[in-house]
């Protein structure tokens, strides 16, 4: 009986320690354009040179290429702020974010939520990173 409480307890001590060792799986994310432009008001304009480089890879990532420019079609809104676009035209696009990226965008959405200043526009996102925690 000694023997086997002993292989148990070296079996769940092995298990705990592979637990804590499990390696970061990178977040994939299917974003609509709107969303994307969301992702890239919540980087932060100033970092460290290593989180900047990191960001700017980010920024490359969900920016626009000239087809998807064209069918957005983005024109200022005649109301005041913002733009009118086709948003709906652009496919969504598969972004991974690494684990730095994704600590950055999950507290910048924790912070606007927690100040109460979620704007609606970014509630698809807190979706796509917080609630699928």
């Amino acid at each position: 009986m000694k023997n086997k409480t002993t292989a148990l307890s070296i079996l769940l001590i092995a298990l705990m320690a592979f637990s804590l060792s499990a390696e970061y799986v990178p977040l994939k994310v299917s974003l609509t354009a709107l969303e994307r432009v969301v992702i890239g008001m919540l980087i932060p304009k100033e970092a460290s040179y290593t989180t900047w480089k990191i960001l700017n890879d980010l920024r490359i990532e969900i920016g626009f290429n000239e087809a998807e420019l064209k069918t957005l079609d983005m024109k200022p809104n005649p109301e005041g702020e913002g733009v009118i676009a086709n948003w709906g035209d652009v496919p969504e696009k598969e972004i991974v974010f690494g684990e730095v990226a994704e600590k950055i965008i999950i507290d910048a959405l924790k912070k606007l939520d927690s100040e109460s200043k979620l704007p609606a526009e970014y509630v698809s996102v807190y979706q796509k990173f917080i609630e699928r925690q």
